[in-house]
């Protein structure tokens, strides 16, 4: 039990620095004083394909095939003129993976709430804007199930997954222009893991994935600072 602790307390202590360290890279962004800043909300759904990766006590992996499920999110960019963004994003999200084990079919199927906090770049020049971001996510788990042959079994309830991931989305995608103020974007989404899932000892499983986002932004306020010469 004092090993289990410690390693919940080792990733609760993980967890905190990837989200202070960007918390201070946001801080840093805001103290330049921009000649221009735009505010938009979004929303965005799309199609998930997700897996795990999984290793044994013996370090041995197994390959899963991969779902396909959803994803939906609103959000709000903060946008200045230097092509620098601050995106904060929550949604639904839908996991899991599929093998075949003992001729049988074994599959996880997971629903997440997850909010995520990001910056990226995009370059403004043009009517079609592509874009970078990175941003840490939180999830919690709603609900997870593992279907086993015919028989299903509630894995949140029974408490052999955990009930929390956090981890990484890499967005590269590019916005377009409709008219002054609305948008819309096309997004490509990597999910990177980083909470280890697995409630037994010795083994390993991470949530890996990516998804295909299609988009709206509507912009709300323009922003004029005006500096000292």
């Amino acid at each position: 039990m004092d090993v289990h602790f410690s390693l919940l307390h080792m990733n609760s202590i993980r967890q905190n620095k990837l989200w202070v360290r960007l918390i201070v890279l946001i801080a840093f962004i805001a103290l330049f004083k921009p000649a221009f800043a735009q505010s938009n909300v979004t929303f965005d759904a799309g199609q998930v394909f997700s897996t795990y990766k999984y290793s044994d006590s013996l370090g041995d992996e197994k390959s899963f095939s991969r779902n396909i499920t959803g994803c939906f999110s609103i959000g709000y960019q903060y946008i200045i003129d230097n092509g620098v963004f601050i995106r904060v994003n929550a949604g639904m999200r839908k996991g899991g993976a599929s093998l075949i084990y003992n001729d049988l079919k074994v599959s996880w199927q997971v629903q997440y709430a997850d909010a995520n906090l990001g910056v990226g770049y995009m370059y403004s020049k043009w009517r079609i804007k592509p874009y970078f971001s990175v941003s840490p996510y939180y999830a919690m788990m709603l609900k997870a199930e593992q279907t086993i042959g015919q028989d299903n079994y509630d894995i949140k309830e029974n408490k052999s997954m955990a009930a929390s991931d956090f981890g990484l989305y890499l967005s590269p995608g590019c916005k377009v222009s409709l008219t002054n103020s609305v948008s819309c974007f096309f997004e490509y989404r990597e999910i990177i893991g980083l909470q280890n899932l697995e409630n037994t000892g010795g083994q390993k499983s991470y949530n890996r994935g990516s998804s295909i986002n299609i988009g709206v932004s509507i912009a709300l306020i323009k922003y004029k600072y005006v500096t000292s010469k």
